[in-house]
């Protein structure tokens, strides 16, 4: 009899405790299922958004990474005044220099030549494609344009690490005074060393000695 007891009270206990873990597990669930919705992700408008400052003069300038399909073209510069200058850009593989046309686009890793005839900003408009393939500019044996790309400055030798073992000198442009800047070497030292930084919006000569493909390292 009291072995009869002891397996009804048991019997009992167990349904007890299977109905807690039950009534818990539909607790959670039902917590589960009143939660709020996920919050909605943020997207930094000013990611997409940015401007180049141009001084009077000559601007050596680039884009820091591609810019949206419906504002790609050197039409950016409409409303600039240039005092009848056109803007250059320069490709020896395509034979040297070439004044753009405003259906022509600008592209990221391109240098461009650019005059105001007074202080003005172009307004930029960058793409959202989470897809896009980083640029990369194609260069041959002899001296080249490039655009910096990026948005923070970084050092030459780190800017063209996808072609270390072909680039021998970099040379700058200097808007404020309107002359070219004291040449970087590839593994050279004080005011030539390759530690000196590379600015965003600029666009630099480099001396190749070789056919080598320039990767971008922002775009």
């Amino acid at each position: 009899m009291k072995k009869i007891w002891l397996l009804w009270f048991g019997c009992i206990l167990l349904c007890l405790c299977t109905g807690l873990v039950y009534g818990e597990e539909n607790a959670s669930a039902g917590e589960i299922t009143t939660l709020a919705e996920p919050p909605a992700l943020n997207i930094d408008t000013d990611y997409l958004s940015g401007s180049i400052d141009l001084v009077q003069g000559w601007n050596f300038m680039s884009v820091p990474r591609r810019l949206a399909d419906d504002s790609n073209t050197a039409a950016i510069f409409t409303g600039l005044e240039s005092a009848g200058h056109s803007i250059w850009t320069y490709n020896q593989k395509d034979g040297g220099w070439n004044d753009l046309t405003a259906d022509e686009k600008i592209l990221p890793l391109e240098g461009y030549w650019v005059y105001s005839s007074s202080p003005s900003t172009v307004k930029l408009q960058f793409s959202d494609d989470p897809l896009q393939v980083p640029p990369v500019k194609d260069m041959t044996a002899g001296w080249n344009m490039f655009g910096f790309t990026g948005n923070t400055p970084a050092s030459a030798r780190d800017s063209l690490l996808s072609i270390r073992n072909a680039w021998t000198e970099v040379i700058g442009w200097d808007p404020a005074v309107q002359q070219f800047e004291t040449t970087i070497v590839n593994g050279g030292s004080n005011e030539q060393a390759d530690s000196r930084m590379l600015l965003p919006t600029h666009s630099y000569w480099v001396y190749v000695t070789e056919s080598c493909s320039l990767a971008s390292i922002g775009a």
